[in-house]
């Protein structure tokens, strides 16, 4: 395994996105976050961020929280809330599993290394799950789930050389 350091030209950038489950909406019951074969619009293919395939990318950090408090999220798991990423121009995941959003995050190390061979691109992000109707939601129309990631753009002309150069290999990034 190579690992290799975001150098400290690497530029961070600070995203959000926010998906919504709405009370009976497609599903009757359920706030229905949407699942890889019935799709919520609004909650799939998300821009997370513009790519550019002259630097690479580093996702440093996750945060995922709700509109409800944590122990009211965990008391409506019906189908664990999941994120996944994918470019836009390929119908392809880019990391080999969904991010589960098993309970509230704040600045979880995750350093997932990605890079595009579309001279402009997109990273994309979708969101899929259901959670229960629970005594503390009725009355709650809709509930929110906001993921935010600190990503790092790799702009040091060595580095990339580096990065480019270990293209095939199994790497691991860490920011400096």
């Amino acid at each position: 395994m190579i690992i290799q350091r975001i150098s400290k030209d690497g530029k961070p950038i600070l995203t959000s996105n926010i998906f919504t489950g709405t009370f009976n909406v497609p599903t009757p019951g359920v706030y229905d976050f949407g699942s890889v074969a019935a799709p919520v619009a609004g909650n799939t293919d998300q821009v997370c961020i513009n790519i550019e395939s002259k630097y690479y990318y580093l996702i440093d950090k996750v945060s995922i929280s709700a509109s409800i408090p944590e122990g009211v999220f965990l008391e409506s798991y019906n189908t664990l809330p999941q994120l996944t990423f994918k470019y836009a121009f390929t119908p392809y995941n880019i990391y080999p599993f969904p991010l589960p959003a098993i309970n509230y995050i704040d600045g979880l190390d995750w350093s997932f290394f990605f890079h595009s061979n579309k001279e402009t691109d997109q990273l994309l992000i979708s969101l899929t799950g259901v959670l229960n109707q629970v005594a503390a939601t009725v009355g709650v129309a809709d509930i929110k789930i906001l993921a935010s990631f600190v990503i790092y753009r790799e702009e040091n002309i060595k580095a990339l050389e580096t990065l480019r150069a270990t293209k095939n290999k199994s790497v691991v990034c860490f920011n400096e």
